[in-house]
């Protein structure tokens, strides 16, 4: 018999922050004499890659070079409070406590700079590891010096007190939204119920991008988990209650040779909810795979007068719709 063929498709728009306490987070920028940066934050990293992600916002920031920035991830004895990393509040929230406070770092930089280069604060400009005028280049200095300079009490703001270090304070006022489109195109073998799927490609907004290749690593995994979900993995019982898929050996997590080839782009609409405009992505693939996958598999089935189907569509549950239908 010819092959089943069938397209899906799948649009989703997923809020990332949380709600309530889970939308304030707290982080600490401190500049050691040195020129070092030390970051503390309560996001949590388990592979979500904000040890990059965060340097690189630092870095970009500063005007300096990522390995001069040391994240420190959950320590409460220099934070008051935390979270750690869920509902994709890792970048939106967390990532903004620590970028208000660069923001602080940098506009009292400006003014140390500014009192020392005798130039306007408005003119200074943080760029590979330097600190100087806009309006002329000449009067300079490096990252290290000012970071030096701000131990002393003398080049510091009146009022304030020495030294390069804030505690902040971000509190998401709303969630932003993400959105995807997911689109699967997929072939059925009638005779055995064995699935190809045959193309996949997907577009995602999560706002402003920080690291391309992370947010393909995070997307891909997701579609990844979300496969998984449409298709082989599934909790089920004998007789007295007891599971049977008791190891991931029954459960059937795919392997990444059960990963389809995946075409990914990406639209770029920063949220007004936040100062760096970015959303959640980590979530976002997760939802709207498994829908994708599964319309397509009804699609293609609803030739041969299939209307229902339960997930984990198994080649042996396929199969033994296509039979049902055949009575």
């Amino acid at each position: 018999q010819e092959p089943l063929m069938g397209i899906g498709v799948s649009t989703v728009c997923k809020a990332s922050g949380g709600q309530g306490e889970m939308m304030t987070s707290s982080a600490r920028v401190r500049v050691e004499p040195s020129g070092q940066v030390k970051v503390s934050t309560e996001v949590s990293p388990h592979g979500q890659g904000t040890a990059t992600t965060f340097a690189q916002i630092v870095a970009d920031e500063l005007g300096i070079r990522p390995e001069d920035v040391e994240l420190l991830h959950g320590d409460t004895d220099l934070l008051p409070t935390g979270q750690g990393t869920f509902a994709s509040r890792g970048l939106a929230v967390g990532g903004s406590a620590m970028y208000e406070g660069v923001q602080e770092v940098r506009k009292k930089i400006s003014v140390i700079a500014g009192r020392i280069l005798d130039c306007s604060p408005e003119d200074i400009i943080l760029q590979d590891g330097k600190v100087f005028s806009g309006a002329d280049p000449e009067k300079a200095m490096s990252f290290s010096e000012v970071a030096t300079a701000a131990q002393n009490p003398e080049s510091n703001p009146p009022g304030t007190e020495p030294g390069l270090d804030f505690l902040v304070s971000f509190s998401l006022p709303n969630n932003p939204y993400s959105f995807a489109t997911h689109v699967v195109v997929v072939e059925i073998d009638q005779d055995t119920g064995e699935l190809k799927i045959l193309r996949y490609a997907a577009v995602h907004d999560c706002g402003t991008i920080i690291n391309p290749k992370l947010l393909d690593a995070q997307v891909h995994g997701a579609i990844a988990q979300g496969l998984g979900q449409a298709l082989s993995e599934g909790i089920s019982y004998d007789s007295d209650g007891q599971p049977l898929a008791g190891t991931f050996m029954d459960y059937a997590v795919p392997f990444m040779e059960d990963m389809p080839l995946i075409a990914l782009d990406n639209k770029v609409t920063p949220s007004p909810t936040n100062p760096m405009g970015v959303k959640g992505i980590g979530e976002l693939p997760t939802v709207a795979s498994p829908v994708a996958l599964s319309n397509a598999i009804l699609d293609a089935l609803y030739a041969a007068g299939v209307r229902h189907i339960d997930t984990p569509l198994t080649s042996e549950k396929i199969w033994q719709a296509l039979q049902g239908t055949r009575r």
